[in-house]
């Protein structure tokens, strides 16, 4: 009986580890759905604890080729950065790229300009590959990348993304 399960693990592992797949368009969507913000008011708060908040010390956004993108749990403490860029999404595929400064006193944001500020996304499937390109107001693309991995805690959901060009 004990060969029978040794067996049955055996050829069962490489089957679950074929089962972890990337992650697919539904998946990205569904994130980007949840993090909508609700107006107040006619008006947004900018950032939002709801905002993909990316690590920018060193200007680390505009230079690495792979990034993390934090989207925070409501209700969960979430440590802030010291320099960060978010993406505030405000409708469906829609978002306000924002950047902040939040380790000295006071902390600081860039004032967000509309329509320098705002930006569209389009997700799609290449192959096996999701991606995300995100278009200016003229719908142009200025970036895309690669969802690499979506994992999930308590606290936050991240995202790891892999530049495809950088078209700035």
């Amino acid at each position: 009986m004990n060969n029978y399960k040794l067996i049955y693990i055996i050829f069962l592992f490489p089957i679950c580890l074929f089962a972890q797949m990337k992650p697919t368009k539904s998946t990205i969507q569904k994130i980007v759905k949840n993090s909508v913000v609700e107006m107040k008011n006619g008006k947004l708060s900018l950032p939002s604890n709801k905002s993909w908040e990316f690590n920018n010390t060193d200007s680390l956004y505009f230079k690495k080729d792979t990034l993390n993108a934090f989207v925070y749990k409501e209700g969960t403490k979430h440590k802030s950065l010291c320099e960060v860029v978010d993406w505030t999404f405000y409708r469906k595929n829609a978002f306000i790229f924002g950047q902040g400064s939040n380790c000295k006193e006071p902390p600081t944001r860039k004032v967000t300009l509309n329509p320098k500020d705002y930006y569209k996304i389009a997700i799609y499937n290449v192959e096996n590959e999701t991606m995300i390109d995100v278009l200016r107001y003229d719908k142009m693309i200025v970036e895309s990348f690669i969802v690499i991995e979506v994992s999930e805690t308590e606290d936050c959901t991240e995202i790891k993304l892999v530049r495809r060009f950088n078209g700035n």
